[in-house]
């Protein structure tokens, strides 16, 4: 605004136009002379009729002008006389300069203006819309260089910001190993199928073509294409033309219109000139990252089918014991490595990528001051679609289907080929020299663990151990990462990012679990589907129904595992809400409340300043007499707004140290408690651990609410010190109330909600076929004795059958192949098929 000392509207916007959130409030509140005053144009060029408030404050300041006259008929009458009783003018008690110029200001203020306020509330407001100015300008430097140039910068180095620039460990990137051993299935199962059937004069032709069999259309800005594993030729057409070696999809994904690419010379690959927005850098950051991995797919899938074709056609060939299953696990860390240091070059080098921060900033304190406490939710929101991005696939593999192979010798050869082979390259792999342990648990893997290959390699006791295995696993990850988080450990130093990205970590477990629970559901029900179909199978070296045996499986695995971990994913999703929304969200509502009580103090103020221009017409001895409140009421205008900054900010500064201090006292405590505690099942342990992270949860509300309440009781305290008498409007009593209820409401059922918490399951988690006794369950399995010899036994990354080339399968003769995976913990023998879509 021309003139004005401190302009509420940033440079950038434009001339008829003010993107601050507070300036529109009191252009809603107080109709269009706020944005003229804003604008720094004439605010006699509106009416009155624009807004309620001024059609009223017409009437209003109509009536004290009738007041103000007769106050001035007073002072005329009394002065008069005064002088003739005392022989000196206007009498010795009133000031013959003070007392005719504090008439005329007085007067003058509560002269009524076409808008319809008089001219003391347009001084009030534009000593308001100051206070905006002078506030933003403190906010806007707090956030360059005090959050952005600290903590801010740690936090968006792991989001993918800034020269620093690192995946986030705390959210999984896009595995390539579950699309990897899906695709070795395919691979395999289509070599096979050719060799066996070829050698039989019955050329099958089952691979993938060039181009897709279909396309769809699946979001906006993504396509998927399908590519068949099936037989081609028409004459063997084996399967009946279904996909008999599972499909692969492929997503392809359009660069958005405002993204244009640009030659790879400029060291950015798009023009920095289009990334004009948050929403347009993110979409920058998210292209990268696909193309990263499509070319690491690429590789895997080469590199797979290299590998595949220079292994035996079938079992009964010679040259397994030169198959080392190792060497999956070389191809996956070279694609997973190679991903990794792609997308870590793209964020460190791309100039683009390294102006997000600065757009990001522009973004946060375009709004001015009155948004400055969602500062947290705005950079949550970045975390999160981060994590998105990272784990977005762009392939999808399905795995083989045998079943539609005809029942004759041929057939049977390549099931048990595909099957023993397959199962002995992906459990031999995860004893393999070059295997790494994932970084994120994920539903694949426990699925891997509980739900066992075929009825033919059920073990009750090895999938026992393996599950309790997998799961501890999976219950320690999520521990020890939460732990680490509120410690401060994985690098956030921001105290609120830490609540917040301990929340995000408890809502990831919590998704694993549910995800968990319906995968192994759905393996299980599938199994019985084809127990169904084989009718019976070799237990013990004994023929028996498969369809009870598969039940009872189901039925153990519910109350075993799916049940516990049901109860898991309930308690997790709680605090997931509470250290994820809850708690990240108090300093931003405290915050609007200080802003409310803000707004009506400005409105208290343009009521009460025409009343107290009334009454500085009255005599007194000096100018400013006894109206010193009303000057207060001004300063308390223009300061109430930076102070609320201030103490958001200090209160920023504050609850590092101390919440740091917090967490590393109480987690230093619970170590001393636990760690001489003998072990414990993944079960009780979680719960153990639950309790204290209750406790630790109800111990931060009331500090939370001590520190962030500075953005209230610092103004309010402040001006009291100067002897400011106007107050916030009720927002101290409007936080005091707002902490009643959450804590009746919200915190408190963590402390006593457990088992009405267990009842309401998350979405998608059954417990069909749950008897609510635990099944017996068959004994023994794959560790029983067996007429059947071992198909595998050369080495530990070996893929030798036992006995010579010609002996073949012993499932030929009649007997089921015996065949038993590593009870090593974390196995994997799927694809995670997680094809939900990522809507652009």
């Amino acid at each position: 605004m021309a003139g004005m000392p401190f302009s509420p509207c940033g440079t950038t916007d434009g001339a008829s136009s003010c993107s601050d959130a507070s300036v529109g409030v009191l252009q809603a509140v107080f109709g269009p002379v706020i944005d003229s005053l804003a604008q720094g144009s004439d605010p006699e060029t509106v009416t009155a009729s624009s807004n309620v408030l001024a059609s009223m404050f017409v009437q209003y300041n109509s009536g004290l002008m009738v007041l103000a006259s007769l106050f001035v008929s007073y002072i005329a009458i009394v002065g008069v006389a005064n002088t003739a009783n005392e022989g000196e003018a206007m009498g010795k008690a009133w000031s013959t300069l003070w007392t005719p110029l504090r008439i005329v200001f007085g007067g003058g203020a509560l002269l009524p203006a076409s808008s319809g306020y008089s001219f003391i509330q347009i001084i009030v407001l534009t000593i308001g819309l100051w206070g905006i100015g002078f506030a933003n300008g403190v906010f806007k430097s707090g956030v360059e260089n005090g959050i952005v140039n600290g903590s801010l910068s740690s936090v968006s180095s792991q989001l993918g910001f800034g020269s620093g620039a690192k995946p986030n460990p705390n959210y999984p990137l896009y595995d390539i190993r579950q699309f990897g051993q899906a695709y070795l299935a395919s691979s395999w199962c289509a070599r096979s199928l050719n060799a066996i059937y070829g050698s039989l004069d019955q050329p099958a032709a089952v691979h993938a073509l060039s181009t897709p069999d279909y396309k769809v259309d699946d979001g906006i800005g993504r396509q998927a294409a399908t590519y068949l594993v099936k037989d081609r030729n028409a004459v063997t057409n084996l399967g009946g033309g279904t996909p008999i070696c599972g499909s692969i999809k492929v997503y392809s994904f359009s660069t958005p219109a405002e993204l244009v690419t640009t030659s790879t010379s400029t060291g950015s690959i798009f023009d920095p000139a289009t990334i004009t927005s948050n929403k347009a850098a993110m979409q920058a950051v998210r292209h990268a990252a696909l193309n990263a991995k499509i070319v690491a797919m690429n590789k895997v899938m080469a590199d797979i089918d290299a590998w595949v074709n220079t292994w035996p056609s079938d079992l009964t060939q010679t040259g397994w014991d030169t198959v080392n299953s190792d060497r999956f696990n070389t191809i996956i860390n070279q694609a997973q490595n190679t991903l990794t240091q792609n997308l870590t070059s793209q964020m460190t080098n791309d100039t683009t990528l390294q102006q997000i921060m600065a757009k990001y900033v522009d973004d946060v304190t375009k709004d001015g001051w009155a948004m400055a406490g969602g500062f947290y939710q705005r950079l949550s929101g970045i975390r999160q679609e981060m994590g998105t991005m990272f784990a977005e696939p762009v392939a999808v593999a399905t795995q083989p289907n045998l079943n539609m192979l005809p029942r004759d010798a041929a057939g049977q050869l390549a099931l048990s080929s595909y099957q023993t082979v397959y199962q002995a390259i992906i459990s031999k792999s995860l004893d393999g020299s070059s295997y790494k342990q994932p970084v994120t648990p994920n539903a694949a893997d426990i699925k891997a663990a509980l739900a066992p290959s075929s009825l033919d390699d059920l073990n009750i006791d090895t999938l026992g151990s393996r599950g309790d295995s997998i799961m501890s696993n999976f219950i320690g990850w999520g521990m020890e990462r939460v732990t680490a988080t509120l410690i401060g450990t994985d690098g956030d130093v921001d105290a609120i990012a830490r609540i917040k990205t301990t929340g995000d970590v408890l809502a990831l477990m919590q998704a694993s679990a549910v995800a968990t629970n319906r995968i192994v559901h759905t393996a299980l029900s599938g199994a019985k589907a084809v127990a169904a179909g084989v009718g019976s199978v070799s237990f013990f070296g004994t023929s028996i129904d498969a369809t009870p045996l598969a039940d009872t499986l189901l039925e153990w695995v519910i109350y075993n595992f799916l049940t516990p971990l049901v109860e898991v994913a309930s308690w997790v999703g709680v605090l997931a809400f509470y250290f994820g929304v809850f708690l990240p969200s108090l300093p931003y509502s405290i915050f609007i409340i200080a802003v409310v009580g803000w707004v009506l103090g400005v409105l208290q103020s343009v009521v009460a300043a025409p009343l107290w221009a009334l009454m500085h017409m009255t005599p007194e001895r000096s100018f400013v007499g006894s109206q010193t409140q009303g000057y207060l009421m001004l300063l308390s205008l223009f300061a109430r707004p930076v102070l609320i900054v201030f103490g958001l900010f200090a209160a920023m500064a504050i609850a590092n140290p101390i919440l740091l201090y917090i967490s590393k006292a109480f987690w230093a405590m619970h170590a001393a408690n636990v760690t001489s505690a003998e072990s414990l099942g993944w079960f009780v342990e979680f719960f153990q651990w639950r309790n204290w992270l209750i406790m630790y949860g109800l111990l931060l509300l009331p500090v939370i609410y001590m520190i962030f309440g500075l953005s209230q009781t610092l103004p309010d305290v402040v001006l009291k010190w100067i002897g400011v008498g106007i107050d916030s409007m009720g927002s101290t009593q409007a936080t005091g109330e707002m902490r009643s209820y959450t804590e009746k409401y919200g915190p408190s059922r963590l402390g006593g909600g457990g088992q009405k918490v267990g009842a309401d399951k998350p979405d998608g988690i059954q417990r069909d076929g749950s008897t609510g006794n635990a099944p017996s369950g068959p004994r023994g399995g794959g560790g029983g004795p067996s007429s059947a010899p071992m198909l595998l036994s050369s080495g530990q990354q070996g893929v030798t059958p036992s006995g010579g080339a010609d002996e073949g399968p012993s499932g030929f003769g009649g007997g089921s192949p015996s065949f038993e995976t590593s009870s090593k913990p974390n196995g994997r023998d799927s694809n995670a098929n997680n094809d939900k879509p990522i809507i652009i």
